[in-house]
């Protein structure tokens, strides 16, 4: 016992002291809820008078004295961020408000979406939210509701409609309501029309000013100068300059997001680390330069601080300066912190180890930032400066004097290169692996190039470019044609490599141990020093290669109801075979369930195919993820009730038309398509409802049946032409998302399943599921399961065995997601259909 007591107080000396923090907050974060304040102050109290009073060589008990301090103040922070998000009560309901935008619009053909500062509340309604900054949404209806021009800044009276930051969730998907809460987002909400006898949506007084503000207007009048500019320019490379410059991200399309992250450069689309510590480092360049000048050395200013000192310092400024100019992001302000931690430790000299340094700016950035250390681009940051700097630990040999060739000076010089590429590429394989379920196997050859285009050339020109737009247009516009053309360029490259069918390497996410693993062989392939047959540490890669998707057994079957919000995606998993039912909807411009849920599943699950994809019906809350997942996923054929004219039909697979009678068999398993018929489907809402796949699939295990957006009249079509005995199934997708025009009592008789599952958005303006459909459910017997408050369903059906079911945002509780009861999920005053 003693000697286990001493190894780990011997460890937990070896860790950095900044670690602690670290670790505190991954601790405080898998909490299903927060305990109350006093006991977050209570630890934070303890923690510092401990750690105070303990001596320096009682390492172990001051780490452990950091972890409670740090869990305190995590605590507090969270319990802080979490009260100023608004309750249930507060939604669906019309408050008049005064604020200011504080943010840069995001425009397009339908809507504005800006943050919204409340100042104050125009109705002495109770709920109004004084003081919250919100996400607010301009949707452009018709002519009389179409958004007017908001600029950062500018005060406003809106009339708005708010709700809860629910956001979909989805198994290793981006968490949208942790975001929120990092940003400070109490609610969204949506810009309302007047109410009949109210105050209309009104810009009010100038603006008013602050550092912010300042920010944000220079980010809007720079975008709107550059868009100007580059007119002639190919699209797609001026919305990446503007994404460079401005931060502009929701600029790039999703079909060059998809190419950016198949080819690993993802990083540099954005503002990212990469690009802030180039441009300090540029800066700190030109400091050392203009410092040598006989004004520099006339004005006195290296007699007080040295010359290394005044050039870091301006270099962090460029960098603050740029991230702020790029919308102070959070990872921006990461990126920031870190360097101004890095040129403290290393300017006062209280460290001159680069991995104390790091760990160091690690603990200050998560003090900062509580949150930070859940999000994929901290560790990969700080994973791929470590790797960086391990390799390189053994010291290189610097050849000087004058004897030295020009091309040796360069060879060296790439040698350098290609080690640094090296070290970064390979440290942030099960990096890849853990967060995107996927390796690049080109990204090494797509950064090679790309770094140095967009970090070193094309961001650098594109923002000299901008800036001297506003006041020297004829200089700044041909500096900015040239980083279009150079951009357009690149982009041609990235196309060519992202389309390879080789480009990625979808695997599964990798288990703690195969990281861990991972991990040391990738310390053994970069260690400075030499290692005996180290090219034997690649086979401690292998067991992330060879990660289980996790099939079900012969004769069970697999049903995964994905959360796509207000539309339509299951797959269905055999012991070999996988169907895609459904693709989810078209949210506006070019986002879309199949790129931002879909495919990020599959991938997470280690599935880079599905034998087929079947799409119900043509309506684009059930198909409009179809042109991601053509891209993005191999399969062997594709049906539906769609339109001969379809893009579907023209994949170069075979087209199946959801036709009664067409069936098969895999692993055991019966698919069967029940209707349409031949005979020409007429719905009392929609023709496209009516002709809906309905699917009915057969296993020892179970029976499920799909049925797309099937009406009541189809629904009596089919009791009649199959009766009671042929419908029965254990589990049923609830026709139409529960609206009132489906899920008839007849219907319900017949099929007796013992589960149904709804999938649809939260508090949708259609009220699916109606309360009525929800009664004849209940008097069927027939238990819902609904996307909107369990996220996303996975029922696994053995033979034998009771059907397990899994509810990712039930099962995986966690303090920030918004939890919903079953009388907070109607929307009031809404439409129903």
């Amino acid at each position: 016992m003693h000697r286990a007591t001493r190894l780990l107080a011997a460890a937990l000396a070896a860790v950095p002291l900044p670690m602690a923090t670290i670790v505190a907050a991954l601790v405080v974060h898998r909490l299903p809820a927060l305990p109350n304040r006093g006991l977050a102050l209570a630890l934070l109290a303890a923690g510092l008078a401990t750690a105070m009073a303990l001596p320096s060589r009682r390492a172990a008990l001051r780490w452990l004295a950091i972890l409670l301090a740090a869990a305190g103040a995590t605590l507090v922070a969270a319990d802080s961020a979490m009260s100023k998000r608004i309750g249930a009560a507060q939604e669906g309901r019309d408050f008049v408000v005064v604020g200011r935008v504080a943010s840069l619009p995001l425009v397009d053909r339908q809507s504005t979406r800006f943050v919204f500062d409340v100042d104050d509340c125009v109705d002495p309604t109770p709920g109004c939210p004084r003081d919250a900054r919100i996400r607010l949404g301009w949707q452009a209806f018709d002519d009389r509701s179409k958004p007017m021009p908001v600029q950062p800044g500018e005060r406003w009276r809106f009339t708005i409609r708010l709700k809860r930051v629910h956001a979909l969730h989805n198994p290793n998907a981006f968490d949208a309501e942790l975001r929120s809460l990092e940003e400070g987002i109490a609610a969204n909400g949506s810009v309302r029309g007047s109410r009949k006898g109210g105050v209309a949506n009104e810009r009010l007084d100038a603006i008013r000013w602050s550092v912010p503000v300042a920010f944000e207007r220079a980010r809007a009048h720079l975008r709107a100068a550059m868009r100007a500019a580059l007119a002639d320019a190919r699209p797609e490379a001026s919305d990446v300059l503007v994404a460079l410059v401005v931060g502009d991200q929701a600029a790039i399309g999703a079909r060059w997001w998809d190419a950016f992250n198949r080819t690993g450069i993802g990083h540099l689309m954005s503002i990212s680390g990469l690009h802030i510590t180039m441009l300090a480092g540029i800066a700190v360049a030109v400091a050392r330069r203009l410092l040598h000048t006989r004004a520099a050395a006339a004005s006195g200013l290296l007699l007080r601080w040295p010359a290394r000192q005044v050039a870091w310092l301006f270099g962090v400024a460029v960098a603050f300066a740029y991230a702020g100019l790029a919308g102070w992001g959070i990872p921006a302000q990461r990126t920031c912190w870190m360097l101004a931690v890095a040129g403290v430790s290393l300017f006062t000299g209280r460290t001159r180890s680069i991995f104390r340094v790091l760990a160091l700016a690690a603990g200050v950035v998560t003090l900062l930032d509580p949150w930070a250390p859940l999000a994929p681009g901290f560790w990969l940051s700080f994973a791929s400066v470590a790797a960086i700097a391990w390799c390189a630990a053994g010291g290189r040999v610097r050849e000087r004097g004058d004897a030295l060739a020009r091309g040796r000076r360069v060879r060296a010089v790439l040698a350098e290169a290609v080690r640094t590429q090296w070290a970064a590429s390979l440290a942030l394989v099960p990096l890849g692996a853990l967060f995107f379920a996927s390796v690049s196997l080109v990204g090494p050859l797509a950064n090679a190039f790309a770094i140095p285009l967009v970090s070193a050339l094309v961001t650098p020109l594109a923002i000299a470019a901008a800036g001297l737009l506003p006041w020297l247009p004829v200089a700044g516009q041909p500096m900015l044609a040239v980083a279009a053309g150079i951009t357009a360029g690149l982009l041609d490259a990235i196309a060519l490599l992202s389309d390879s069918s080789w480009a990625i390497a979808v695997v599964a996410t990798p288990s703690p141990a195969v990281l861990v693993v991972c991990v040391l062989a990738i310390a053994l392939l970069l260690a400075p020093v030499p290692v005996a047959s180290r090219e034997l540490a690649l086979a401690g890669l292998l067991p992330m290669l060879g990660a289980s998707t996790g099939a079900p057994a012969e004769g069970a079957i697999r049903v995964v109801a994905l959360d796509v919000g207000q539309g339509s995606a299951v797959l269905v998993e055999t012991r070999g075979r996988r169907l895609l039912y459904d693709t989810g909807p078209r949210w506006g411009g070019d986002s879309e369930a199949g790129a931002r849920v879909i495919l990020p599943y599959l991938r997470a699950r280690g599935i880079d195919r599905v034998d087929a994809i079947v799409v119900s019906h043509l309506d684009s809350d059930h198909s409009g993820g179809l042109p991601s997942l053509l891209r993005g996923v191999r399969f062997d054929w594709i049906g539906g009730s769609l339109p001969a004219d379809h893009a579907a039909r023209k994949t170069g697979r075979p087209f199946h038309d959801c036709v009664r009678g067409h069936a098969w068999r895999w692993d055991g398993v019966d698919f069967e398509v029940l209707h349409p018929g031949p005979e020409k489907a007429r719905g009392v809402r929609s023709p496209t409802n009516a002709s809906s796949c309905v699917l009915r699939i057969s296993a020892p295990a179970a029976t499920v049946l799909l049925t797309g957006d099937l009406e009541a009249g189809q629904e009596r079509s089919l009791v009649a032409r199959f009766g009671a005995d042929e419908l029965r199934a254990d589990l049923l997708l609830v026709p139409h998302h529960g609206s009132n025009t489906s899920s008839s009592a007849t219907f319900l008789r017949a099929v007796a399943a013992r589960h149904a599952i709804v999938q649809n958005g939260y508090r949708n303006r259609f009220r699916h599921p109606a309360d009525r459909v929800l009664a004849r459910y209940r008097d069927a017997g027939i238990e819902i399961l609904r996307s909107d408050r369990d996220g996303a369903i996975t029922i696994d059906y053995a033979p034998g065995s009771a059907p397990r079911i899994a509810r990712s945002r039930v099962d995986d509780r966690r303090y920030w997601r918004v939890r919903v009861a079953d009388d907070e999920l109607t929307a009031p005053s809404s439409p129903r259909r």
